[in-house]
């Protein structure tokens, strides 16, 4: 099938909607070949991709080392899933995350397919340990799109027309955390949710001393505590947990992981939970399943991430594999001074950067020249002053070279 008709079955099948826009914005790429930091469209142009499938492509796309592990594990014919049964692949991958996670005392891993099904199965089991129906969540969050967790976004855009579906429990936005402590204390908290690194938020992080002792809070007054790494952890912030990066001292009661973990081959989320929570929710008659999904367990997709895991560490145990992408953000952040009437601040942490724009017809004007340079990044929805880049580890010094010149360009051409 030619290039042209698949488009305009798309168009008249899939989403006419997206493919107009795209038009309008000068582009209208049909992606048909990924590699490393690149996309490759259907007329042979090269795109340089700092999207990443939303960071998901931890190690760039179609890792040689991924693909080839994938091949394997596929001739081996591993059951997909199998209920009545015991799916072993959770087991390895539930030890080598707990001890590169550093998680102490005693965990336990549930498996299921999507970020946003983790979050869910992170509320389940708040609400039936506390019996409370009041969830405290970070302002600026993004948590999924399901009927219940589009509600754990202060954005109102995520769920007009949707008013109908509001779930029943009371969900409290704060943005500092001595109002967290504030609700916290007042002892009818089922559960806090934060994200340590906000992407959609513009790359805001919840430091250390506000994070322990909103944590130690929640121990106090009987909160479960989530937090939410679907994006942030596994290697995009530098190590393998952005708390580590970022310096917590306190543990959460379930941890949440998905995106890298499978290098962006097959969809896969991990609950870790506290064995007394994971067990008070599993233990009871008839319940033993109650979290899941149908290809949760999919033994192809946690034998894949163990073997990620392994690729990852070569990068996270090694004190100078970041020093490239280092090197990369220290020369983004002496921009602001070059072009103050365009840039305010540069924020880097691991595989993550945040370029700040004075405001948001600049940096929308930015991210859409980008676009037309062939150059994919994403502006933060709810904080649409800012560009992110989403850079896979493997990126070649070439390519960042590359994004530093055209971005030069562009700025230079705004400051005037």
């Amino acid at each position: 099938m030619s290039h042209a008709l698949s488009l305009e079955q798309y168009e008249q099948h899939v989403n006419p909607h997206w493919a107009a826009l795209l038009q309008q914005l000068g582009e209208r790429p049909v992606f048909i070949k990924a590699k490393d930091e690149f996309l490759y469209d259907s007329d042979d142009n090269r795109w340089l991709d700092f999207v990443g499938h939303y960071g998901a492509s931890i190690l760039g796309h179609n890792h040689d080392g991924i693909q080839q592990r994938l091949i394997t594990l596929i001739q081996q014919a591993l059951p997909a899933g199998a209920p009545l049964g015991i799916c072993t692949g959770s087991a390895e991958l539930a030890t080598r995350l707990i001890k590169r996670l550093g998680l102490e005392g005693t965990w336990k891993l549930c498996s299921v397919t999507t970020g946003t099904e983790a979050v869910e199965g992170a509320v389940k089991a708040a609400l039936f340990a506390t019996a409370r129906r009041k969830i405290l969540v970070r302002g600026g969050c993004f948590h999924g799109n399901s009927v219940f967790t589009m509600h754990l976004s202060d954005q109102p855009a995520h769920r007009e027309g949707f008013e109908a579906l509001r779930p029943a429990v009371d969900i409290v936005f704060f943005e500092h955390s001595d109002e967290a402590l504030k609700a916290i204390a007042e002892g009818d908290v089922a559960a806090l949710i934060v994200e340590p690194v906000q992407a959609m938020g513009g790359g805001r992080t919840f430091n250390a001393d506000e994070a322990d002792s909103v944590l130690a809070a929640c121990r106090q007054h009987g909160t479960i505590s989530i937090v939410d790494e679907v994006f942030c952890g596994l290697g995009r912030c530098g190590t393998y947990s952005a708390m580590q990066k970022l310096g917590w001292s306190e543990q959460p009661d379930i941890l949440l992981l998905a995106k890298a973990l499978t290098g962006a081959m097959i969809p896969s989320a991990q609950l870790l939970m506290r064995t007394p929570l994971f067990d008070g929710l599993f233990a009871r008659p008839g319940c033993q399943k109650i979290l899941g999904s149908t290809f949760a367990n999919n033994n192809l997709a946690l034998s894949l991430a163990c073997s990620v895991l392994e690729l990852l560490d070569s990068y996270i145990m090694d004190a100078k594999a970041f020093s490239t992408l280092d090197d990369f953000g220290a020369q983004l952040q002496a921009y602001p001074g070059r072009w103050p009437d365009v840039i305010n601040g540069v924020s880097c942490l691991g595989a993550c950067f945040f370029i700040q724009m004075k405001d948001p017809d600049t940096c929308f004007t930015l991210w859409h020249s980008l676009f037309l340079n062939h150059i994919c990044t994403t502006i933060c929805p709810h904080k649409p002053t800012t560009l992110k880049l989403i850079v896979p580890l493997t990126v070649d010094q070439a390519s960042l070279d590359e994004f530093l010149y055209v971005f030069s360009e562009l700025a230079a051409d705004l400051q005037g």
